[in-house]
This record gives structure tokens, sequence and C-alpha cells, in this order.
């Protein structure tokens, strides 16, 4: 059975309205040994006061909400919600990750805890943010712009590697899952525009389903001929070079295979797979700012994170050109 503030109050024989005070930070208005006595009991019986509960006590909590979109989990977004996590932990700030299907209005539980602030990975709409902004929440939320503009960047990047390591055609393989679309379309517009821009031909996108058993049905749609390809992240690129093996095309010397994230799969695979790799601390740094109220996120991020953004060589496009 779970402990209640009432089963605190009864074995502290004070009253619900004491220990709700005591636990949510309002401690100086009691003698200090009631305060100990309080404390003490609540901690022999494992009582913890509800976020919500010290939200609607105080008017605001100490907590911020991340909310993330229904994407793919990898190991950079991860790096980036544990840097800001510690960020904000330094100054007694609680992270809280909830994880989001969209929609237009944040949902209940969200708005019940009262946040101090709240990061959105994937950008808000107008009326979340007046939402938000009505309990008085600081919002982060990055430009949809500006995300496009750093996916574009992070595709013609990788069509550049591929362009200097002599492939003379490019092809971009992206997954057909709709979540990831926003993220992919962008980075297929990045790498389409960098080749046309030096005169490399473009080859029809591949989709990915990356289903179980699925590279010989990708093996026959791999375009024929010598090929660079700009796969959307590193799942995306052992997929394409499982596919190549199916139907006994050499890599890296008929097909090049770039990804992204930098994941441990992409160090490991035969041949590891040459990858773009984004350091995740400036943007870290300017999200905990920005939630601590310290100003909004500078109006020159694209700058600094296109120079964040770097090409991890591998096996997979280590050819002589």
């Amino acid at each position: 059975m779970m402990t209640s503030s009432a089963d605190v109050a009864a074995r502290a024989g004070v009253s619900r309205s004491t220990v709700s005070q005591i636990l949510n930070g309002h401690g100086h208005r009691f003698k200090p040994d009631m305060v100990d006595r309080v404390q003490a009991v609540a901690q022999e019986l494992g009582y913890r006061p509800s976020l919500a509960g010290r939200a609607l006590v105080r008017g605001k909590s100490d907590v911020v909400i991340t909310l993330l979109p229904d994407i793919s989990f990898g190991p950079r977004l991860r790096e980036l919600i544990d840097r800001v996590t510690d960020g904000l932990a330094e100054s007694g700030t609680t992270n809280l990750i909830r994880f989001t299907a969209g929609g237009q209005v944040i949902d209940d539980a969200v708005l019940a805890l009262r946040p101090v602030g709240l990061w959105s990975v994937a950008p808000l709409l107008p009326e979340q943010h007046e939402q938000l902004e009505s309990l008085g929440a600081r919002v982060v939320d990055q430009p949809r712009e500006l995300q496009i503009a750093i996916d574009e960047s992070i595709g013609a990047l990788q069509a550049r590697h591929l362009i200097d390591r002599g492939y003379p055609a490019i092809v971009v393989a992206m997954p057909e899952d709709q979540r990831e679309q926003p993220f992919a379309t962008a980075r297929e517009q990045g790498a389409l525009a960098e080749a046309a821009a030096v005169g490399i031909a473009t080859l029809p996108t591949v989709r990915l389903g990356l289903a179980r058993n699925s590279s010989g049905e990708l093996a026959r749609r791999l375009p024929p001929g010598d090929v660079g390809v700009v796969a959307y992240n590193d799942d995306a690129a052992l997929a394409v070079m499982a596919a190549a093996r199916h139907a006994g095309r050499a890599v890296p010397e008929e097909i090049g295979v770039i990804g992204v994230d930098n994941t441990v799969v992409a160090g490991v695979s035969e041949p590891s797979i040459t990858t773009i790799d984004i350091d995740v601390r400036f943007s870290a740094h300017e999200i905990v700012r920005a939630l601590q109220g310290e100003g909004p996120l500078p109006t020159n991020a694209l700058e600094t994170v296109r120079s964040s953004i770097s090409v991890i060589p591998g096996g997979s496009t280590a050819r002589d050109h």
C-alpha cells in the first residue's frame, strides 16, 4: 500500500498541511525540531510528495519538461538530453522526459506539473506557446527553419564527402517511416542541392523499410554503376551495406555509404561506416541557459551548430580516388 501524507502526519503528530508545507520547501515556517521529525518520518515511511502536489503548493515547480517527438532515439539525442539534464541538476532543477505524438494541445499531465520550463525537441505551435507562457513557464524550442537548415547542412556534408571520394553519382537512402520525414526530407534536399551545385548526377531516392530480411528487396532497388549513398542515419547505412553484399556489389569500391549519428554500430560493422558526428555541447549549454531564464537561444546558432558537425571517416568510403 502506498504511503500518503496522512500517514506521515499521523506518525509525526502534525497536520497534513504541515507535512505538505515542510516537504515542499516551506520548513522555515516551523520549529526546527518539527521539521526534523516530519522529514525523519517521511524518510522512514518512504514517502515522497507528488510533483503535481508540490507545484500546486508553490504555484510553480522545480521541474523542466522535455518533450520528445515520436522519432528514432539516437545516441546524439540521448547525449543532448543527458547534458541538458545534468546542467539543470546543477541548479536543483529536475528534467522530466515526456514523449508526445504531436497535436495542438499540451496534455493535462504536463500542465498539472506547472513546470518552470519546457524544452521541446520539435518545434511547438503558437497555441502551445500560449498555453505554457500563461503558466509562466520558460519555453525553449528550436525554430522549424533552423532545424531544417541544420539537417540540410548534414545532407550537404554527406554528399560533399562522397563527391570528394570520387563517386560520380549520388543517391539518397531514407526511411519510409513517416515519423522521420521532417528530418529525412531536409537531409535529402541538402544532399541533392550540394550535388547539383557541382554538376554531379543524382539518382531517384531509395526508400528503406528496414524490416527483417529486407536486404534482398533493397538489393534489387540499388542503382547500378558506381554510386555514393547518402544514408539518413547509421541504421540506414548498415541496411544499404547489407543490400550491397546481397547483390554482390563491393563497398566501398562500387558503392560508397555515409551515415549519420556516429553510433557504435558504425564503428564495429565491417567495413566500418563513414558517418557524421554532431558535437552537442554548444546546443546543451544554450538550452540550459534559456531554461534558466538567462536569455533566448542565440540568433547565430546555425553557424555554430554547422561548425560542430564533422565527418568520421570509415571503411565504407575508403577508396582511392
